[in-house]
């Protein structure tokens, strides 16, 4: 069992569950921030052990915490986060089939989630033999899930209600989407790609969460953000390992979608 620290908050999980939550998908901190600011009520769907809601919840960025995933195990560590933090009063958690299994009553306020990136058309991008819990988290055949997700969500929100899911530009674009969304009496809104200030802060999350204690990270971790900030803007144009991770977190964009 790992822990990864975001603030006050100590997310428990599997490293098999990680579906990119410790990495880009603290993109949505910044992001979140600048485009919308403090929400009531958040879901998180296809949570996993809920990086990304955690993340927002220990940022100030909702008031309230709700998570969804079909994996009885990525759930159970999410009961222990709520426990260990004493989040019972803030956070409610559901196993659910994408949004099957979720109460009725449930109304959202920003819905954010890591669904899977990859069709049958493009997996051989991310692998060729993927174990089962890989294919679960990258896998979405003939996109029925992100189907399923857009036809029903209306659902679960409250008017003007902000709908964003982080997707990868190996996997698809935004025309794969932009029809689901249509259809499921949602307004397309946006297409965000993340700017490098988005990139340099999603990585110093990172770095902080993990507690890495070697190397260059023993020394990041510890430095205020606008130190960090300045020494990635110097030194990411030839330090190898900042030029990849750059690279890497660029590769993912933000379908932002709202309903009325």
């Amino acid at each position: 069992m790992k822990v990864f620290k975001i603030k006050e908050i100590k997310i428990f999980y599997d490293e098999k569950l990680d579906g990119g939550g410790t990495t880009f998908g603290q993109l949505y901190v910044p992001i979140v921030r600048k485009l919308i600011g403090k929400s009531k009520t958040c879901f998180e769907a296809f949570s996993g052990p809920a990086f990304i809601g955690f993340s927002l919840l220990a940022n100030n960025l909702c008031e309230e915490l709700v998570v969804a995933d079909i994996n009885p195990e990525a759930i159970n560590y999410v009961k222990l986060t709520v426990s260990e933090n004493n989040l019972s009063r803030k956070v409610r958690y559901y196993i659910a089939d994408v949004l099957d299994g979720i109460p009725e009553s449930e109304r959202f306020d920003l819905v954010v989630g890591n669904p899977p990136h990859f069709n049958e058309f493009t997996i051989s991008k991310y692998c060729h033999e993927c174990s089962s819990i890989e294919m679960l988290k990258t896998y979405d055949a003939g996109w029925e899930l992100h189907k399923r997700f857009y036809e029903s969500i209306h659902k679960f929100l409250n008017n003007g209600a902000n709908i964003i899911l982080v997707e990868n530009s190996e996997g698809s674009n935004e025309k794969d989407f932009i029809e689901f969304i249509q259809k499921g009496r949602l307004e397309y809104v946006n297409t965000i790609h993340p700017t490098l200030n988005d990139i340099i802060e999603a990585l110093y999350i990172n770095i902080r969460g993990l507690n890495l204690n070697f190397g260059i990270s023993k020394v990041i971790k510890n430095l205020p953000y606008s130190i960090y900030r300045l020494a990635f803007l110097i030194g990411f144009r030839i330090y190898e390992p900042a030029i990849k991770n750059v690279s890497f977190y660029s590769k993912f964009y933000f379908i932002w979608s709202r309903y009325r």
